[in-house]
């Protein structure tokens, strides 16, 4: 039951507050909004070389958090056992297309076009990275004379990163070089997975050099492309891979961090949980802003989040228990289909949930009502935020709109037949590379449309089976127990796809 006392205007405010869309960047996360999730340890680990995740799950977010002194200074203090205060970092890909640290996508394709083999590039982008901070810089001025220039000299370029490893092993301190966004450096799969493959093969060699680390997010579907593993001993990488992955109680930590550290609000939400949780806090600075990291029983203790919870919110999707505790609800109606709730889709449920509690009047800050109003609005920014992941999503969903699920593939793939949906993707993506080569665009147009890779895998064969395989790799499609095709409301809510007894699709 909601007490009188709890600050339901100031925290209405704060969740009003949460940000419309959380875009990657290069650019330095704000002190207080950086929740460190324990169970990301490992993908902060300099010596974890390959962290897998979706689109939303903090791949660029914790790639500029590690990039930043301040950010980088906040995470050693929470996880000491990384000992980041020994670390510097650099990019040597990531979204920007400003960074003259490592080239762009067209730059690449230069380089490609030029007949230079990809694990050169990428040995000459990780020595730029080195030489411009601990030696004199490569002689040469532009990507193609310094990426020629290091592939023609093997062996000098092997004894400068044997004497920059070991000059920062002897002070006791390492080098991490950070990519990110490499579904960003070809025009197609062919081009990607060449420039991946040559990127990892490079990574391995450098773990020979304790005073030099690469660290590479990458894409679910980009890791379980075999093709891109087949190089010798690529096993010592894959096999090491990290996921990001958020539990139910890091997205309500997360939740409780914004709560605890977002704007003026924040202090009377922390003085509540002090009086009715008895829960201390304890400051601590990141550059020169304080930041309330959260207690540990509000990070990993479920009975505690959900009392925290009942507190601002019904207990009950609807008038009984019968309906399912909000506290487990929400996010098992965020998931995708290998059961992964993204702390995006999460946040963007939750702001939408009290906007619509407050329009209709309810004196909860989030009401069962408003929270299924929240789901919707979530799937329908997850579908778009797809769509510029795999921008043939749309075309894909579009015919199954008012289709039923669970259901059989057949059903699902005669309306991709009667709406050429494959002959539609194979006509935009020939279009597009028909663009780009005649395009003399600018280095920022860097949105382009990557077909279902399934399409160019070995053995495939029937494309709207393939395209089915591609959906469950990317966590939109599942199969349930009689090996029908599921899918889960996060997806299907937004593409007007309807379930019996769940969330009403948007129409």
């Amino acid at each position: 039951m909601l007490s009188e006392s709890f600050p339901v205007e100031t925290v209405r405010r704060s969740l009003a507050e949460l940000p419309e869309t959380m875009a990657a960047t290069t650019e330095q996360p704000d002190p207080r909004a950086m929740f460190v999730v324990l169970g990301h340890e490992r993908a902060l680990d300099p010596d974890s070389t390959i962290v897998v995740g979706d689109r939303g799950t903090g791949k660029s977010f914790w790639s500029a958090a590690l990039n930043s002194p301040v950010t980088r200074e906040l995470i050693h203090r929470q996880l000491p056992r990384l000992r980041l205060d020994r670390v510097d970092t650099s990019w040597s890909f990531s979204v920007s297309t400003r960074n003259q640290d490592h080239p762009s996508r067209r730059v690449l394709q230069r380089l490609r076009d030029e007949g230079i083999p990809t694990e050169e590039i990428w040995r000459a982008v990780i020595l730029q990275q080195l030489t411009t901070r601990y030696e004199s810089q490569l002689p040469a001025e532009d990507w193609v004379s310094r990426v020629r220039y290091v592939a023609d000299n093997p062996e000098w370029e092997e004894q400068l990163l044997n004497q920059i490893s070991d000059r920062l092993t002897a002070e006791n301190k390492r080098h991490l070089i950070v990519f990110d966004a490499l579904d960003r450096t070809g025009a197609d799969w062919k081009s990607i997975r060449e420039l991946v493959r040559g990127l990892l093969q490079v990574c391995l060699d450098l773990k020979g050099q304790p005073g030099i680390q690469a660290k590479v997010f990458l894409r679910p579907d980009m890791w379980e492309d075999r093709i891109i593993w087949q190089f010798p001993d690529s096993s010592k990488l894959h096999h090491g891979r990290v996921n990001l992955e958020w539990r139910r109680v890091d997205l309500y930590g997360l939740l409780w961090h914004w709560l605890c550290n977002h704007g003026s609000e924040a202090t009377a939400f922390r003085s509540w949980l002090i009086q009715h949780h008895r829960l201390r806090f304890s400051a601590t600075v990141a550059g020169d802003t304080e930041v309330y990291p959260i207690p540990q029983s509000l990070r990993n203790d479920e009975e505690s989040q959900q009392a925290v919870l009942h507190d601002m919110a019904t207990r009950y999707m609807g008038t009984n228990r019968r309906r399912g505790k909000t506290y487990t609800w929400l996010p098992n109606h965020l998931a995708d289909a290998k059961g992964q709730v993204s702390p995006r889709s999460f946040l963007i449920a939750v702001r939408e949930a009290q906007r619509e509690t407050q329009s209709r009047g309810h004196k909860e800050v989030l009401h069962w009502e408003g929270i299924k109003r929240g789901v919707q609005y979530a799937s329908r920014v997850r579908v778009q935020e797809l769509g510029e992941d795999y921008p043939w999503i749309q075309t894909v969903l579009e015919p199954l709109k008012g289709q039923t699920v669970p259901c059989r593939d057949a059903e699902i793939e005669q309306r991709w037949s009667d709406s050429t949906v494959v002959k539609t993707i194979r006509q935009r993506q020939a279009d597009v590379l028909e663009h780009e080569k005649s395009s003399t665009g600018s280095e920022d147009d860097e949105r382009f449309y990557l077909p279902p890779h399934a399409f160019d895998a070995p053995g495939s064969t029937q494309p709207e089976a393939a395209l089915i395989q591609e959906l469950q790799r990317i966590g939109v499609m599942r199969r349930v127990d009689d090996d029908r095709v599921d899918i889960p409301d996060l997806f299907r809510v937004a593409a007007a796809i309807g379930r019996r007894g769940g969330v009403r699709p948007i129409r």
